[in-house]
């Protein structure tokens, strides 16, 4: 059987290279579609386009979040000092201090955490070569959500070929309720006359109750309804064995099996035919349910 892929994932990846440290973080959830939102200090610039085209070809489908951190070496790093700004928080600080009684101790280095202080504005969009780094951590780190993908898809794939075995018991069971089910209506037919007329049926009575039950039949006729939900649990099942990208397949299947389902129960009108679609439709629910998280 071949792999389907879950759209859960996580994957984390810390590289160091030439005096830069790349932090990246890559996680994946579901989606219709592809949704990609990318994170980023300092900006990456035409790099950006690169990492979301990597993105796009390798996760396919999910809401992925993207998450990068990029430390330059000190030369690199280095950003204009606000002075105005750093003088104004040096003063609110001292005053503060003063009304507190507490020591004033400032030292140059405290500035560096005070927000406002620094100007991010300057820092330079990442360059080609800045880039080999981030894109060695954005492989590891996409590396890590495949793998927990694929993972998960394993266990998705058994979770969901196990819901196909209550979906040919409901077709078996019916196939061999059916009948009987006939029977039935015809007997609360003939109960219902014998009420209306005590005194028995006349010739045209009779005549009249086997074109009502010739009606009866052709409504509850359900060879075709059964023949597509079987043909439909084949499909489905195959979809599964052949892997790849399946989950909106799937999706459609599910909602054929409910489609048919319904259609069986409310054509019979059986007690036992309409319990055996609950617990058909219940199983149905965890199909729809599991292979929303499907690529």
């Amino acid at each position: 059987m071949a792999d389907i892929l879950s759209m859960t994932g996580f994957g984390a990846s810390q590289v160091e290279a030439d005096g830069y440290l790349v932090k990246m973080e890559v996680k994946s959830v579901n989606n219709r579609g592809l949704k990609i939102a990318v994170r980023a200090r300092p900006s990456l610039g035409p790099c950006e386009k690169k990492l979301r085209d990597y993105l796009s070809a390798e996760l396919r489908r999910g809401a992925v979040d993207a998450y990068v951190s990029v430390e330059r070496p000190a030369a690199a790093a280095a950003r204009p000092i606000r002075a105005e700004a750093a003088r104004s928080a040096v003063e609110s600080l001292r005053r503060l201090a003063a009304e507190l009684d507490l020591a004033d101790n400032l030292a140059a280095g405290d500035l560096a955490g005070i927000p406002g202080v620094f100007d991010l504005s300057a820092e330079e969009p990442l360059s080609p070569e800045e880039w080999r780094p981030v894109e060695t951590a954005l492989r590891d780190a996409t590396g890590q959500v495949k793998a927990m993908r694929l993972a998960e898809g394993r266990a998705l794939a058994e979770v969901l070929l196990g819901q196909a075995a209550p979906l040919e018991a409901f077709v078996a069971e019916t196939n061999r309720l059916a009948p009987r089910a006939l029977e039935r209506a015809r007997e609360r037919l003939e109960k219902r006359l014998a009420e209306i007329c005590p005194n028995g049926f006349s010739a045209a009575d009779n005549q009249a109750l086997e074109r009502e039950m010739c009606l009866i039949a052709d409504r509850a006729d359900i060879r075709e309804e059964l023949d597509r939900l079987a043909s439909h649990i084949a499909q489905y099942r195959q979809a599964i064995r052949e892997g790849g990208e399946v989950g909106k397949r799937l999706e459609f299947i599910a909602q054929e099996f409910l489609r048919e389902i319904n259609t069986t129960a409310s054509k019979t009108n059986d007690t036992g035919i309409v319990q055996g679609a609950v617990r058909a439709k219940l199983a149905v629910e965890v199909i729809k349910e599991q292979s929303a998280n499907i690529v």
